[in-house]
């Protein structure tokens, strides 16, 4: 009696043809900025890890932490964009190198779907529900335990593109071949072929 969906957003208009060559290595995050997100853990470690590198950190984001993260993170390297929407918000995606999810709390998080999309490896927390359909054992990303290892993820992908380019391959094809609205119709034909059987069996 009980039929699973799978979550879904519009793939297609995150695709792009070919993933741009960056010239600044960059992290992005796309959410809103309430503490269960995990931001200011994710500032913090970019901090400490990427301050002598050529990368940066793009949050994507309003809410009620957008002011106080502003002026606690005065760096160069990381540049809070407020809330961001439509073709601008793509853009931001497909000129990226890798997103970057932490929440320590987040039933599935449709941003993993877009960045995915848009052939972005994705490095999570553990606690992201998206994990399990989307990343876990599909090598479209990484999955992290805590801010340390999820900062030790981060300097993986920077130093290693190899691994870069074969997890954005993946995570264009899982999404443009899979996770997408012809998997969602198949599974909801499944779930109403299955009541019509019920019904039937019922009479």
């Amino acid at each position: 009696r009980i039929f699973l969906m799978p979550m879904m957003v519009d793939n297609q208009k995150y695709y792009q043809d070919e993933k741009k060559e960056i010239d600044v290595f960059t992290f992005l995050f796309v959410g809103r900025l309430i503490h269960t997100k995990n931001v200011d853990g994710l500032c913090k470690i970019f901090v400490k890890l990427f301050s002598d590198k050529n990368a940066r950190l793009i949050i994507a984001g309003g809410g009620e932490n957008l002011s106080n993260f502003q002026n606690k993170y005065l760096n160069p390297k990381i540049e809070f964009k407020g809330s961001v929407f439509g073709e601008e918000l793509i853009r931001l995606y497909h000129n990226a190198s890798v997103f970057v999810f932490p929440s320590s709390v987040e039933a599935w998080g449709l941003v993993v779907n877009e960045a995915l999309s848009s052939g972005l490896p994705v490095i999570t927390n553990k606690e992201v529900g998206a994990n399990y359909d989307l990343i876990k054992d599909k090598d479209t990303g990484m999955i992290a335990s805590n801010m340390q290892e999820f900062g030790d993820r981060m300097l993986e992908l920077y130093n290693n593109p190899d691994l870069l380019k074969r997890l954005s391959i993946n995570a264009y094809k899982l999404m443009k071949n899979s996770w997408n609205y012809q998997f969602y119709n198949r599974c909801l034909s499944r779930s109403i072929n299955k009541v019509k059987e019920r019904s039937l069996d019922a009479d």
